[in-house]
């Protein structure tokens, strides 16, 4: 059993223990908005009584404190490569959930052998069932460490822009991981689109190809529209679902984060509707 299979096996490893549902939220290119829609995702099913854990997957180049607006003393360079355990990294977000940060500056991070990789999951593996919903925010891009994090997921949800390079490199993203991976499902988010029916166009083209040469499938799970609020909430460092909860973006992100968790995977009683939550802060 490889640790992509060990790890999804721990998710749901017994009746009397906690199911988890790990999500990885990806992308081909960078820029594209993914780890302010894991940021954001996150706090969404914290406010709805999950427990969650966003880990920050961006080995050397993460960010996900700084859109919290957290201050964090310890990474996950210093639990490979120092004497610091995973629960010294916790940091506690204002969005409510659990945030496990990585280091940004650290060349060594983006540069982990198979054993060092190995190691890590290994220790992830100690932590995850602690938790409802695991998130990853991973780096951009087709790097091993990246397919590691993706393969171990029961959702892949890959963000790209409808511009044709992002389109692109979802594809090569999601091309690598089937073949490599054998991964046969997919989930895809258009970010930063200028139209429903913009991101409906972008997912055509990007099936269209899938469908002549992998044989894969790939869910719509929706767009999120060009918003200005998401430029203000990062600006301020929080959250936009709660720093403007009923504003385009954050009302889209609602509608996607209920059909994510209604989709397979989802244990039984988590059918609530994110929309009926009041957010820790909103205004």
């Amino acid at each position: 059993m490889d640790q992509a299979d060990r790890l999804r096996t721990l998710a749901g490893f017994s009746e009397s223990s906690r199911k988890t549902r790990i999500i990885s939220i990806t992308s081909g290119k960078g820029g594209v908005g993914k780890s302010n829609i894991a940021a954001n995702m996150a706090t969404l099913y914290s406010a709805k009584g999950l427990k969650v854990l966003l880990i920050d997957a961006d080995m050397g180049l993460a960010n996900a404190n700084l859109l919290m607006g957290c201050r964090v003393d310890k990474t996950l360079d210093d639990v490979m490569f120092g004497d610091a355990k995973l629960q010294d990294t916790f940091v506690r977000t204002p969005g409510g959930f659990d945030l496990l940060p990585s280091s940004s500056g650290v060349r060594k991070m983006l540069e982990l052998d198979a054993f060092a990789q190995r190691t890590l999951m290994d220790r992830l593996q100690e932590i995850i069932h602690e938790y409802d919903i695991v998130i990853y925010d991973t780096a951009p891009g087709i790097g091993s460490m990246v397919l590691n994090f993706n393969a171990s997921a029961h959702d892949i949800v890959v963000v790209a822009h409808a511009e044709p390079t992002a389109l692109a490199d979802a594809y090569a993203l999601i091309k690598v991981m089937a073949l490599e991976r054998k991964e046969k499902k997919f989930r895809l988010l258009i970010n930063r689109a200028q139209s429903a029916q913009d991101g409906l166009e972008s997912f055509k083209r990007l099936t269209d190809v899938s469908a002549e040469f992998l044989n894969i499938s790939i869910d719509f799970l929706g767009s999120l529209p060009e918003d200005p609020c998401v430029l203000k909430a990062v600006r301020q460092q929080r959250a936009t679902v709660q720093l403007s909860p009923r504003s385009p973006f954050a009302l889209a992100l609602v509608r996607i984060a209920d059909k994510l968790l209604a989709c397979s995977h989802a244990p039984k009683d988590q059918n609530k509707s994110l929309a009926t939550v009041s957010l820790r802060g909103a205004s």
